[in-house]
């Protein structure tokens, strides 16, 4: 949008008209109407026909002529955009066009930085008038259509754990889903092929199987950890971010130290045996010096203890070698136990010895301190049953069999009996209701029987219940999610039942649950103040945290952060078996927790003063306050380390982390992700001939990374984006790339510059003015940003202009309850997009329309 004086000439020879513009704008900005007198009274004569002369122009095309028509003429055509095809007198007829200015106007990406700009209030206010076109005539905004689409696998991770009760790994079950956007649960992503269609059928069994038990399971070697620290000939080593295991994991017995714990699923109440990974070697003798104290726990409860190192054991591998180490780890082999049948926790861990710091020379690389010569678990093995001794009553058979037959003991060629089948007939009825999430009729429940029937005919009344368990979840009524068709072009209005699977699957990525199938069922859930009731309970609900792992670890691109490894030499403290990713995930998913659910105002993202540490993440931030492996509240005071920098996202370390390189900062990336994801205006992407950023070389001055970024956007091409996403980012280069606070840069040791001016002039010199400006917006952008992503998520599919004037209603109508998540919430459930589908499209062109909101 850039003025571009040659290409702008024609503006010129319009005679008087040129007067005209000036005068138009002078009013935009508020020049009083006298001085405009004079300016008109000046204009040269203008040319015929005398209409066209005297013909006013608006403030808005006065705008647009001078700071956009340079760069986005016909002939111009910047971006693939000509701005002639925006008819300002009717700006309704092309809202597409308008919304792609807005959106660039908000973000302060156009005109170009760098290019001459309309002030930031003439600016705003043709935004705002441009909206304003818009959602006056978009009162009855077409909702769109959702596709039919399947559950990805959180969702059916979820579903099958609340509908029978158990926790499964959908990863080792289920193939990826494809992202649409920035979520996983986008319809059009959602298809299947039919290798998901095997996958889907053999995780089916393998559930019911699991959920169910096997009286008859036979003996099966289920190793965790890496094979190859079971029997060892190196020192073994553990998983990133595991620890060196000075310290007692959460969960685990007080005065313990590290360890490692797993949930297994036993299929059957009998017998086991454990075997944990090899702790002794011939080679050398590391970590033998002292005794370390085996302990091993069931659900919490001791079961077995032994002795590893020590004075004896470190005598005889140094006279004896192999046979002693034989002997020495045979202590850790074949550890014979019983366990019911369910899952089970199964935790191995060590009596800790010593608080005294390291024994070495040197300080250890774990910033909480702790000894060094210590032994670690990495791996261990569960064997069995090796005798099965019966069949309890686990958390999910317990939601699984409603009824237990007399005869359910009868011989497996044993006839079913009329007591057996009405008792299937009502597990079967009980499971479909929910799986389906709607009510069931013979005709849904007559196939399943069938699969009873065959289970039965050949083994028990559990066999053929698992059958029927089995059939229930490859059905295309549990894995797919199915919103019936307009018959006309008119929008309809969900049924209850839809609405409540669309709420279920919105704030708990899950099914309904009885209470809201109940509701559906009675046909009272649309109810206005029904519908806010159970908003209400469902976002108090435990479930409803997948709204900060699901949905706001995708708006925020957490994903990303699996791919960062941290550089070991530039951070041995956070890096290796020091990895902090885990804990920067539960920081964050903590505090955000802390916002949404407890239905503060979501600006309070950006600017709450607390996070939540453990000793390890806490030692990261410099804080030494902070003790015990377990996450609690912290109020930043700003006599910490960072102090208000840490306030809100901005200062989390693993937003920092995730818009950093392995080894040092990014501003661009920083300032890029602003844009994108707190903004809701993604940068362009950059041209495929972008050149590295300079390096620092040896036998030159080394360079601060703000002066390299200023050598690398030199050209005015590079300028255009740089300029308005390298302020962002450079305001919070106080942060290094594993979310650490520093005040001098580590190339040149002095002092960071973090001044920078934003696209509307504003002044920041830090962490604390980036977020006051964010903040004090006007527009409410991030409350913007925000809706948006949440309406895309809880609908399923992605928004496009026709979308927008919804998303501003909702950010009005939240802005009277100072923007708490709950108004949003409500907005988004009580919206026309959300509430209802669009009809049968008349024409090919409509369908294709349609097709892009969503599809058919």
């Amino acid at each position: 949008m850039g003025l571009d004086f040659a290409r702008g000439s024609d503006l010129m020879r319009r005679g008087v008209r040129t007067a005209a513009v000036a005068a138009a704008i002078l009013l935009y900005i508020g020049v009083a109407h006298d001085s405009l007198s004079v300016g008109r009274a000046q204009a040269p004569a203008a040319p015929a026909p005398a209409a066209a002369a005297t013909r006013p122009v608006s403030p808005q095309k006065a705008l647009v002529d001078q700071y956009c028509m340079g760069c986005h003429s016909d002939r111009g055509k910047a971006g693939g955009l000509a701005l002639s095809e925006l008819n300002l007198d009717a700006v309704s007829q092309h809202p597409e066009i308008a919304e792609k200015v807005i959106r660039k106007l908000r973000g302060g990406l156009m005109p170009p930085a760098g290019s001459r700009r309309p002030d930031n209030q003439a600016s705003s206010a043709f935004v705002t008038w441009l909206e304003t076109e818009i959602d006056k005539k978009s009162v009855a905004a077409a909702p769109g259509r959702v596709p039919l689409r399947r559950l990805n696998r959180r969702e059916y991770a979820n579903a099958v754990r609340d509908l029978i009760g158990l926790n499964i790994d959908a990863k080792a079950l289920l193939p990826d889903d494809n992202v649409k956007g920035h979520f996983d649960n986008d319809a059009a992503a959602l298809q299947v092929s039919p290798n998901f269609v095997d996958q889907y059928i053999y995780a089916a069994r393998a559930v019911a199987l699991e959920a169910v038990g096997n009286p008859k399971a036979q003996p099966i070697l289920t190793t965790y950890g890496d094979p190859e620290n079971m029997v060892i000939s190196l020192p073994p080593s553990g998983a990133p971010g595991t620890g060196r295991q000075q310290h007692r994991l959460p969960g685990m017995p007080f005065g313990t130290r590290g360890g490692f714990v797993v949930e297994h699923n036993f299929p059957a109440d009998g017998d086991y045996e454990l075997t944990i990974g090899d702790m002794a070697l011939a080679r050398e003798v590391p970590r033998m010096e002292f005794e370390n104290t085996v302990v091993v726990l069931l659900d919490g409860k001791e079961f077995y203890r032994t002795n590893i190192g020590g004075e004896a054991d470190h005598k005889a591998i140094d006279q004896q070698l192999d046979p002693a180490v034989e002997r020495i780890n045979a202590r850790l082999r074949k550890i014979p136990f019983t366990a019911t049948a369910g899952q089970h926790t199964i935790g191995v861990t060590f009596v800790h010895r010593s608080y005294a710091e390291s024994d070495e020379r040197t300080r250890t690389a774990a910033l909480e301190g702790g000894q060094e010569r210590i032994q670690a678990v990495h791996a261990l093995e569960i064997r069995g049953p090796l005798k099965v001794t019966g069949m309890s009553l686990t958390g999910s058979r317990g939601k699984i069999f409603t009824c237990t037959p007399a005869s359910a003991k009868a011989s497996a060629r044993q006839a079913p009996e009329a007591e057996e089948i009405a008792c299937a007939q009502k597990i079967v009825d009980n499971l479909a209701r929910r799986a389906f999430r709607r009510p069931v009729t013979a005709d849904d429940t007559a196939p399943l029987m069938a699969f009873y029937k065959a289970g039965r005919a050949t083994g028990s009344f559990d066999a053929g219940v698992r059958d029927a368990l089995g059939a229930i979840l490859a059905s295309p009524h549990f894995l797919y999610r199915v919103e019936a068709a307009a018959p006309t072009r008119a929008p309809r209005t969900l049924s209850d039942l839809e609405l409540a699977s669309r709420l279920s699957f919105f704030l708990w990525s899950s099914i309904p649950d009885e209470e809201l199938l109940k509701l559906a069922t009675e046909s009272r859930l649309s109810q206005p103040a029904v519908l806010t009731a159970q908003v209400t309970r469902m976002l108090a609900d435990p479930r409803a945290k997948s709204l900060s792992e699901d949905f706001a670890f995708q708006w925020l691109n957490l994903a990303k952060l699996d791919t960062i490894t941290p550089d070991r030499g530039q951070f041995p403290h956070a890096s290796g078996l020091l990895d902090q990713r885990v804990f920067l995930k539960e920081e964050l998913r903590l505090f955000i927790d802390s916002i949404l659910r407890s239905d503060r105002s979501v600006m309070d993202l950006l600017t709450a003063d607390h996070t939540f540490l453990n000793e390890r993440l806490a030692m990261l931030y410099g804080i030494e306050s902070v003790k015990g492996p377990n996450f609690r509240r912290v109020t930043l005071d700003p006599a910490m380390p960072g102090g208000r920098a840490r306030h809100g996202l901005l200062g989390k370390g693993a937003v920092l982390m995730l818009t950093a390189y392995p080894n040092r900062t990014s501003p661009v990336l920083r300032g890029a992700w602003i844009l994108d994801r707190l903004l809701g205006t993604p940068p362009s992407d950059p041209p495929l001939d972008v050149p590295d950023l300079p390096e620092n070389r040896r036998g030159q001055p080394a360079k601060t990374l703000r002066a390299r970024l200023e050598q690398h956007r030199e050209k005015a091409t590079c300028f255009s984006c740089h300029g308005v996403m390298d302020p962002l980012g450079l305001a919070l280069e106080n942060f290094n790339a594993v979310g650490q606070y520093r005040n001098h840069d580590p190339d040149t040791l002095t002092l960071i510059d973090t001044v920078g001016k934003l696209p509307d002039g504003t002044e920041i010199k830090g962490p604390e003015d980036l977020r006051r400006a964010l903040t004090a917006r006007a527009d409410h952008q991030f409350v913007q940003a925000l809706t948006e992503n949440l309406l895309t998520y809880g609908l399923g599919r992605s928004l496009d202009h026709r979308d927008m004037p919804t998303v501003r209603r909702i950010v009005r109508q939240s802005a009277t309850d100072n923007f708490r998540f709950k108004s949003l919430v409500l907005g988004v459930v009580t919206s026309d997009a959300f509430r209802k589908r669009e009809g049968i499209p008349s024409t090919p062109a409509t369908n294709t329309t349609a097709s892009n909101r969503g599809g058919l």
